[in-house]
């Protein structure tokens, strides 16, 4: 019997976040977690800032549920973030948008949740901005990160359309300065601005 989809894409999604970590951290030199760095601006409260970011999480899957989980569309694995110093703090969530086609011990089945292309890409973009105004808001909750270190959102999207039709899985990379936290930050009027500066790249 063949595995669920949802337990695949959920340990794609897993590998998928270990690989990205992974592949931050032997970009760095080594790091002490204990707080004894040597100067005082490479010292790092990781006590507190965990809990910064475990708040952040909490913000980042409540975005998500209000766009996803009162759906039948998407299966969501919650976003988790990771702190290194002198890159920032990334996070990475799943959206698995409900299959056109459902594998089971049966054969292959139509779904009857299934969506338009148009409206999923309607619901992707709509999450897309509500993240983009969740990080020019969320400034003051990284006060330990220096000017030039990031806050990342990573999400990774995941989607099979009918036999025959392209996938449309995605990728969504969207990456801030914390200078530019702290300056665009609760400024409804300069949100063009701040996506101007922001890293957006999609694939």
């Amino acid at each position: 019997m063949k595995e669920p989809d949802v337990i695949k894409m959920t340990s794609r999604y897993n590998s998928l976040a270990l690989f990205f970590l992974s592949a931050f951290v032997l970009s760095f030199p080594a790091l002490s977690f204990s707080g004894n760095q040597e100067t005082a601006d490479a010292r790092v409260d990781y006590a507190s800032a965990r809990e910064n970011i475990q708040r952040f999480e909490d913000v980042i899957n409540g975005t998500i549920n209000s766009s996803f989980s009162s759906s039948p569309f998407a299966v969501v694995q919650k976003a988790k973030g990771a702190y290194l110093q002198g890159y920032g703090v990334s996070f990475a969530f799943l959206v698995n948008i409900h299959r056109a086609v459902i594998n089971t011990p049966f054969g292959q089945m139509h779904s009857k949740a299934a969506i338009s292309s148009d409206l999923k890409a309607q619901r992707i973009d709509e999450l897309k901005e509500k993240l983009i105004q969740l990080l020019q808001d969320s400034g003051d909750t990284f006060q330990q990160l220096r000017k030039e270190e990031h806050v990342t959102i990573i999400a990774f999207i995941e989607d099979r359309n009918f036999p025959g039709e392209p996938n449309a899985n995605r990728t969504i990379v969207m990456s801030t300065l914390k200078r530019d936290l702290d300056e665009f930050g609760h400024r409804n009027d300069r949100v063009r601005e701040f996506k101007q500066r922001m890293k957006i790249v999609e694939y």
